[in-house]
């Protein structure tokens, strides 16, 4: 089902924030995403009238967590590191050291350094394509892993699902079709296990209620206890991401 995406121009005293109209949602919702754009999600039954007064009623939180996206992009390491020297996969509790050499084309190459370290040689004619070498490598990896771990979770929930595919999604960590096919976004493994775990019991909840009512949190808390805590620290896990990873 497709979502309605609309601009918003809201009152001088707040961020700019767009809308998106969902068909999906139930209730309200305030996101903000890797570089501090701020959505509402609207359900598609709600007048856009009650948006700009949400929004108001959630000014603290809104500032607060732009202030903390704005913070992460300030810091010196993270300002630096679209050519990074070390990427951290909490996830899959990898971390791999790179390097980078100017050649002909655009390439990268893995090898195995003492005691099975993970390195990657970056190999390209400038830094703006050794950038793009990079992005491509980190959605190549993230299709060759998250895959057969949400089959494990799969089996291990008993919640079936028909497909699924890796991408570099903006705004949501995951998505389920309402033919069971779910799309992961390739930026979990930069998360701690425990939340990359969530996201795709999340989303293999939704083969069964494929909405957010109470028979879906009911399905989502037998397998994540404290799935609260899980969607709060979701609000702010964009922090896990590096900006060399961030698509444009």
């Amino acid at each position: 089902m497709a979502n309605d995406k609309l601009d918003a121009s809201p009152d001088k005293d707040l961020p700019r924030y767009s809308l998106r109209v969902s068909v999906r949602a139930k209730r309200m919702q305030l996101k903000v995403n890797h570089w501090g754009k701020v959505e509402v999600v609207v359900p598609r039954n709600v007048s856009i009238a009650h948006v700009a007064p949400f929004v108001h009623r959630h000014r603290e939180w809104l500032e607060r967590t732009l202030a903390q996206v704005q913070g992460v992009r300030d810091d010196p390491i993270a300002a630096n590191s679209l050519s990074p020297e070390k990427v951290n996969l909490l996830a899959l509790d990898e971390e791999w050291e790179l390097s980078y050499r100017q050649g002909v084309g655009s390439h990268c190459r893995i090898t195995t350094g003492h005691e099975g370290q993970r390195r990657l040689l970056i190999e390209t004619v400038d830094g703006t394509t050794a950038h793009l070498a990079l992005q491509s490598w980190l959605h190549d990896y993230a299709r060759q892993c998250l895959p057969p771990w949400l089959r494990r979770v799969s089996e291990e929930c008993q919640l079936p699902f028909t497909g699924v595919s890796v991408r570099a999604q903006k705004t949501r960590w995951g998505s389920c079709s309402s033919r069971g096919r779910i799309n992961l976004n390739r930026h979990i493994i930069f998360l701690p296990p425990h939340l990359a775990r969530y996201i795709m019991v999340h989303e293999l909840c939704h083969t069964v209620h494929l909405n957010h009512s109470r028979r879906y949190w009911t399905l989502v808390e037998r397998f994540v206890p404290d799935f609260e805590h899980c969607e709060s620290e979701l609000r702010l896990a964009a922090r896990y991401i590096p900006l060399w990873a961030c698509p444009e």
